[in-house]
């Protein structure tokens, strides 16, 4: 064999060993809590930064779940990197696909955040409301509320 071939030898054959590496599966799982109605869907946004943070359509991953019972359900988000998320989320329950808000943005709907929020006067940002993701399997319990004077 000539020196090149001795030197790709173990590279392909590390090559053909990752294949066979199980990798990691991972799962949050979000217990949602405080359903009052059995209708709509339970939208949940998962951000990874500031710069998408809040807006549906640009969640790195973004779920609509049925809501057909009141009380409490689980949602599981599988085969998350390792990181740093936010988690937003609202019960549409009219089922309109938005939030809706009243006078100066105030929301009509419930909500959760993946923290309590320090001040309901502003909406979060994603430094106020974020957590690392660093186990294989991690437990989000997010009582949905609304907004009150």
């Amino acid at each position: 064999m000539s020196g090149k071939a001795l030197f790709l030898l173990p590279l392909l054959l590390l090559l053909l060993c990752s294949f066979f590496i199980p990798t990691e599966k991972t799962s949050l799982v979000l217990n949602i809590e405080n359903i009052e109605e059995a209708k709509g869907h339970v939208w949940i946004g998962v951000y990874d930064s500031q710069k998408n943070f809040l807006q549906k359509d640009a969640a790195m991953i973004l779920i609509g779940e049925k809501i057909r019972q009141t009380g409490s359900i689980q949602v599981e988000v599988k085969d998350l990197s390792y990181g740093t998320y936010a988690v937003a989320l609202f019960h549409d329950v009219n089922d309109n696909g938005t939030l809706d808000q009243g006078i100066l943005g105030i929301p009509k709907e419930p909500y959760v955040f993946s923290k309590p929020l320090k001040s309901k006067w502003r909406a979060p940002t994603f430094e106020d409301v974020k957590f690392s993701f660093n186990s294989s399997t991690q437990d989000l319990q997010l009582g949905l509320e609304e907004w009150t004077w």
